[in-house]
């Protein structure tokens, strides 16, 4: 940005002149910056896609056409039902691992807990019997 002209104020009159001028700079300064936001806003989504997908937002390549495919696979029902139910699939699958494993933990904590008491009530050193 260049170096504002500092007006030399002699009068009055120039005066009233330099507060004009200031105020259609202020104006032309608003406007430029109104542009600025318009465009932001017009191009938010593409920037947002961007920073989490490099090169989606531009029109070519793999990835956009792929993203352009995929949206048009999305909007034939017979797909969406398809995908929707492979995903619930993968999730039930994923969940029942997850609930088996843990539940797995805790029945061997308890094993071991039990196993503790039974061999301090006896006065026994205590021993392992499961592998960790």
């Amino acid at each position: 940005m260049p170096k504002a002209k500092i007006a030399k104020i002699t009068n009055a009159d120039h005066l009233e002149k330099e507060i004009s001028r200031l105020k259609k700079r202020t104006r032309k300064l608003e406007f430029d910056l109104g542009e600025r936001v318009d465009f932001f806003k017009d191009n938010y989504k593409t920037m947002a896609i961007n920073s989490v997908i490099p090169g989606v937002g531009k029109h070519t390549g793999f990835i956009s056409m792929a993203s352009r495919i995929a949206g048009i696979a999305m909007g034939s029902g017979k797909f969406k039902s398809f995908a929707t139910s492979a995903v619930m699939t993968a999730v039930e699958f994923i969940g029942v691992r997850l609930g088996i494993n843990l539940f797995s933990k805790y029945q061997q904590n308890r094993r071991k807990k039990r196993a503790r008491k039974k061999a301090a009530a006896r006065g026994e050193r205590e021993t392992e019997h499961y592998d960790e």
